[in-house]
């Protein structure tokens, strides 16, 4: 009686269904009385079957258990005994009564371990320790009774097997166990469940180094694609076409039945074809030749298209231009396009900072060198096929502040600037390069880009403004000057990082307010005539610097502006001879070179490049230092300073 309390099992006196069984010998069937009938046992069976299936249809799941279980005390012997404890097991596990399914399980295997159900029982014990995520036990039982399963069983455990290492973080293990079970089933959606869970282990959870190794062990066709095919992948992402290709190759050749991984690797061969096509002569170009930003963009491709003699029919180089309308996602399109379809050996540009930076994203991916004549101090970032050649704010600063604190021997420097994107990345640069030499910045005064009064900043910079900080001083003054006191000059220079329009207002201020005998520095945007014309005898002896200037005796840079001139009856600015010296940069780059890399290997090599934007020199890095010009106003004229 205790037995049967214990396991659930309906027993004579306690199962409702099975009002009283009275127990008898025969000689050959065992009978019993059922319900105050006397049958053989395989009939009293078959009626607590029906009953329980009876049950189990109306998902009463707790007397249907009751049910199975309570064959084994009708007839401990029948074979139809372990059955009714692997279905009370069952039931009991689908209603998460994991106690209850282990204890049926384990009955089942302890008293009927030669029985056909045995081995699924053995299988249920581990389903539970999933279930109650007991996974480590899982891991054990079932590579313990693995050996000895077949079929369909062996290929469920090792699912289990596979799920258990999944959940241990073990993925190497589960793919192993996964691959095995794929090979037993014969049911075509138990088939799909493991290659789903294969795809997620290689996809989410392999690096490339797994890969390689378990490439090198004995799989199926199906799993040794899957593997190949994400590596594939992982080198295409990184620019190892060649490598990426051979294990394509391998998956299209090995014929895979897998329509999803043929169409993948068909899709990603093709790919790489285009990608790694190319035409060592041919060229992209990525400009804004129309909207808002066309005139800058035609001024680019003029001197490109002069250092390339595009209009020579002897140019052995193959132009192809993009219009991006300073659209950034334009941009990225195009450089796609220039790689995929016009097979680029490489791409001059973007101008923009927002369309270089796309475009960059791009080029890296692929492998194809760029030189993007944006501005945007931290473009090459991005990957280290993405060069620039810009005149950058750091650039000048180290130009100016140079010469500044070596020729002229200048140790002091106030800084007054536009609270514009220019002049505080120019501010920064100045300052920074001043510092690092070790001068020092006794004033630094921000102003409102539309300012035009700047008694205030001035003030502040010569100490006439904190009047209150100078009592003690001011009390030693005449008395004649007490109530209006000198100005305190403790700088040499004044940088003034603005355009000119706005310097030719500043330095007749700085004189008004006792500023003289100070040097006036500045950067590119100080570059036309009309700094000498708006600003007057106020910026005689001013210097700054900048990336191009017509006027330079540079034998160079002279041929550059008769060629200009001749070709286009106009003088070129900055940006065409940006544009020219780009161009001529990334020709002497390609000389000798059979590949991409190669040409970008030849960029890093370029060193004291002659530009007519200065001396080059890249120098295994991606962002060149140039010698830039230095130019002073003197009288009504603006001169370039040797240096």
């Amino acid at each position: 009686m205790k037995y049967a309390e214990e396991t659930g099992r309906v027993s004579i006196a306690h199962a409702a269904v099975v009002a009283s069984l009275i127990v008898l010998t025969g000689c050959f069937t065992k009978m019993v009385r059922y319900e105050g009938t006397r049958m053989s046992a395989s009939s009293a069976i078959d009626i607590v079957k029906q009953r329980a299936e009876r049950q189990e249809a109306l998902d009463d799941y707790s007397g249907a258990i009751k049910l199975y279980a309570s064959i084994p005390s009708i007839d401990s012997k029948s074979s139809q005994a372990p059955f009714g404890l692997l279905k009370a097991a069952g039931l009991a596990l689908k209603t998460g009564s994991y106690g209850q399914a282990s204890y049926y399980y384990n009955d089942l295997i302890d008293h009927y371990p030669g029985s056909d159900y045995a081995a699924d029982a053995r299988i249920g014990v581990n389903v539970v320790n999933i279930r109650e995520k007991r996974y480590t036990d899982a891991i054990n039982g079932l590579n313990a009774v693995i050996g000895g399963l077949r079929g369909d069983r062996e290929g469920r455990a090792y699912f289990l097997l596979g799920e258990s290492y999944y959940e241990t973080g073990a993925y190497k293990g589960a793919f192993d166990a996964l691959s095995n079970a794929s090979g037993h089933f014969r049911d075509d959606r138990e088939t799909e469940l493991a290659q789903m869970l294969l795809k997620r282990i290689v996809k989410e959870h392999l690096t490339d180094a797994d890969i390689q190794q378990m490439l090198r062990s004995s799989y199926s066709t199906y799993e040794l694609s899957l593997l190949r095919l994400k590596l594939a992948q992982d080198m295409f992402s990184s620019s190892n076409y060649k490598y990426a290709l051979e294990l394509v190759d391998a998956v299209v050749v090995s014929g895979i039945n897998a329509p999803d991984i043929m169409n993948d690797a068909l899709s990603l061969r093709q790919e790489i074809t285009d990608i790694t096509q190319v035409d060592m002569n041919n060229i992209g170009c990525i400009l804004p030749l129309s909207g808002d930003f066309g005139p800058y963009g035609g001024q680019v491709l003029n001197g490109i298209e002069l250092a390339l003699g595009a209009f020579s029919p002897t140019s052995r180089y193959t132009l192809f231009i993009m219009d991006s309308r300073g659209i950034p996602e334009l941009a990225a399109k195009e450089a796609k396009e220039l790689v995929k379809k016009d097979h680029v050996a490489t791409i001059i540009g973007p101008l923009l900072g927002s369309t270089a930076q796309e475009a960059a994203y791009t080029v890296q991916s692929y492998g194809v060198p760029m030189v993007s004549l944006s501005q945007k101090s931290d473009i090459t970032t991005t990957g280290d096929y993405v060069f620039q050649n810009s005149l950058t704010p750091e650039n000048q600063a180290q130009n100016i502040v140079s010469y500044a604190m070596t020729t002229l021997g200048m140790r002091q420097f106030a800084v007054l600037y536009p609270e514009s994107t220019y002049g505080e990345d120019m501010m920064r640069a100045f300052v920074s390069q001043v510092l690092e030499r070790g001068g020092t910045i006794t004033g630094l005064e921000g102003y409102p880009p539309a300012e035009t009064d700047f008694k205030t900043q001035i003030e502040k910079l010569d100490g006439t403004y904190y009047l209150d900080l100078r009592k003690q001083d001011i009390q030693k003054l005449p008395p004649d000057q007490k109530n209006s006191p000198p100005p305190i000059i403790d700088f040499s220079a004044i940088f003034i990082p603005d355009y000119y329009e706005k310097v030719a207002m500043i330095a007749p201020q700085l004189l008004y307010y006792d500023i003289n005998n100070v040097q006036l520095l500045g950067g590119n945007g100080w570059s036309g005539e009309g700094l000498v014309r708006m600003g007057g005898r106020y910026v005689d002896g001013a210097i700054y610097t900048d990336g191009f200037f017509t006027q330079s005796t540079n034998g160079y840079t002279e041929t550059f502006v008769d060629a200009y001139r001749s070709l286009f009856h106009s003088d070129p600015d900055i940006l065409s001879a940006l544009g020219y010296d780009t161009a001529r940069i990334i020709v002497t780059a390609m000389e000798g070179a059979v590949d991409r890399q190669d040409i970008r290997n030849g960029l890093l090599g370029i060193k004291d490049f002659p530009g007519v934007t200065g001396i080059t020199s890249y120098a295994g890095r991606r962002v060149p230092t140039k010698r830039l010009y230095l130019l002073k106003v003197s009288g009504k004229k603006i001169v370039e300073i040797p240096h």
